[in-house]
């Protein structure tokens, strides 16, 4: 009777001494379903049937499908779209459709599969009402207008030519979605005349009728021939578009006291009106931003503000009454920041303020190298900026110290202590950039840009036709960028579209490669634009 127990006890050690693993499921499924079938075929034509039905080679699930299918020509009512068992779908037709005509039924991302939720991004089916398909297709990027950057989602529609209302109240003839390449193609179309546009379609309902929907216009109409074999190849260039009116999409009291307001368009000028209360002597101080669309009015006294009403006029006109409605309580020191700036005359620190400057005293302000006093001068280049400009050697290390006090702010509040560094550039470790451009119109304002790896403006200079050679100087080592704006209208930045007189962005160009500044190097880039 002891001998089973003995033994169970020898297949219970025994046990203990395996190594436990985790039971594994295979490989990871990357593969998207497959359609293997569907009723009516695809590509069929003399389609006349009430519903699609669709086979998969394996489970599959929808997502989304109101706002992924995307039916091409748009149907009057959208179909009802259903799992009809583990591997099928069906789309039930609601709407009859044109005779004569192709339909493509794109899926888009709908489908996936039910285990890793793998999607048939590509998924389409064609049939047509008549004898034959259509054969004409269109193809082409959709990117952003100032930034070069690809655009997808953006729904790309073909319109009858110069009909511009079916964009703000009706739907497009075709359509189809740019992909994450901001790649989009077309195909199956009858061979006519198009206008092109795309869209940012926020609230999924094809048409343009938000003001914060991103658009794009082709500027001419595409013509398909039916001797052209290939597909059309077209570059759309999204932008949001400029207002058609002016008003004040925003604002609020910043921290530091400035009224701060977004606008829907840019404003040369601005003035603010108290209704509320007559006499005193309160004034605002403007600062726009470089696009002039954004702009922070400083009060000069900010008591008994709340008790006031304050109308906006932009370029002469009143556009709004706001309230001063401040959320937080200023901060009692006003906040400096110092950078260092090297050019070829010499060297200076800018000293930004976080509030507009009153007054300084330089009596407060020290600037060393080693342990040598550096003597400076000293100017305010605006409302919160001073500069001090001085000499140095190249590569010695200069030390900055602004005492409490040194600056008081338009409100009484002082700065703190700011205490810092710089180790000016050393004979050598800085490089130069000659850009050397042709291809430019005579005719025409330039501007071009050197931007950092956040596409933020690091230098800017306007071009000179007659002479399109741009040199920057004692440029820290680094890979930039190179963006060049058409500066149609000369006021000295890009300037977006605008759908109400069908005005098309600024152009841009971007160079075709990252430009690396070395260290004691002099780098010229030449840069032929293409025609335009």
């Amino acid at each position: 009777m002891r001998y089973p127990v003995i033994l169970i006890g020898g297949l219970a050690l025994m046990g203990s001494c395996a190594s436990v693993q985790q039971i594994s499921g295979g490989e990871q499924d990357k593969t998207a379903p497959k359609l293997v079938s569907a009723s009516p075929a695809d590509r069929s034509t003399g389609f006349d049937a009430k519903a699609i039905l669709l086979e998969f080679d394996e489970r599959i699930q929808l997502e989304r499908v109101r706002d992924r299918l995307l039916i091409s020509p748009p149907l009057s009512e959208a179909p009802d779209v259903r799992l009809a068992g583990p591997r099928s779908v069906e789309i039930g037709l609601k709407a009859p459709l044109e005779p004569n005509t192709t339909y493509t039924f794109n899926l888009g991302e709908s489908v996936k599969d039910l285990t890793e939720g793998n999607s048939a991004a590509s998924l389409t089916y064609v049939v047509s009402t008549g004898a034959v398909l259509d054969s004409a297709s269109v193809s082409g990027l959709v990117m952003n207008a100032f930034t070069g950057a690809v655009e997808k989602d953006m729904i790309v529609g073909l319109y009858a030519p110069n009909d511009t209302s079916a964009f703000r109240r009706g739907r497009p003839a075709y359509m189809t979605r740019s992909d994450a390449t901001g790649s989009f193609r077309i195909a199956n179309l009858p061979h006519r005349t198009y206008s092109v546009l795309a869209l940012r379609d926020k609230n999924a309902n094809f048409k343009y009728d938000l003001p914060n929907e991103e658009i794009a216009i082709l500027d001419s109409v595409l013509t398909l021939d039916p001797g052209d074999t290939a597909a059309s190849a077209i570059t759309l260039h999204a932008f949001l578009p400029v207002s058609a009116q002016q008003q004040i999409r925003s604002y609020s009291v910043i921290a530091d006291g400035a009224l701060e307001l977004v606008l829907a368009r840019s404003s040369d000028t601005i003035t603010v009106r108290d209704i509320a209360r007559e006499g005193g002597s309160l004034e605002w101080r403007a600062e726009f931003a470089p696009t002039r669309d954004t702009v922070v009015l400083w009060p000069s006294d900010t008591t008994l503000l709340t008790q006031g009403a304050y109308e906006i006029s932009l370029n002469g006109a009143a556009i709004d009454t706001l309230r001063y409605r401040p959320t937080k309580r200023m901060p009692f020191h006003t906040g400096l920041v110092a950078t260092l700036v090297e050019r070829e005359s010499g060297s200076s620190v800018l000293i930004s303020a976080a509030r507009p400057i009153a007054s300084f005293d330089t009596t407060r302000i020290t600037l060393r190298k080693d342990s040598l006093t550096l003597p400076f001068g000293s100017e305010q280049v605006d409302a919160r900026t001073l500069q001090l400009t001085f000499q140095s050697t190249p590569g010695a290390p200069i030390q900055l110290l602004v005492q409490p006090k040194a600056v008081r702010d338009i409100y009484g509040g002082t700065n703190d202590t700011l205490r810092t560094s710089f180790g000016t550039a050393a004979v050598g470790s800085t490089g130069a950039l000659q850009v050397n451009l042709s291809g430019l119109s005579t005719e025409a304002d330039y501007i071009l840009q050197v931007l950092d790896g956040q596409q933020r403006v690091q230098l800017e200079e306007a071009v000179d036709t007659a002479d399109p050679h741009v040199v920057w100087k004692l440029l820290p080592p680094g890979v930039r960028t190179l963006r060049l704006v058409l500066d149609t209208n000369g006021n000295g930045r890009w300037d977006s579209g605008a759908w109400s007189t069908l005005k098309q962005p600024e152009r841009t160009w971007y160079h075709s490669g990252p430009v690396n500044v070395r260290a004691a190097w002099d780098l010229k880039v030449d840069w032929e634009l293409p025609p335009h």
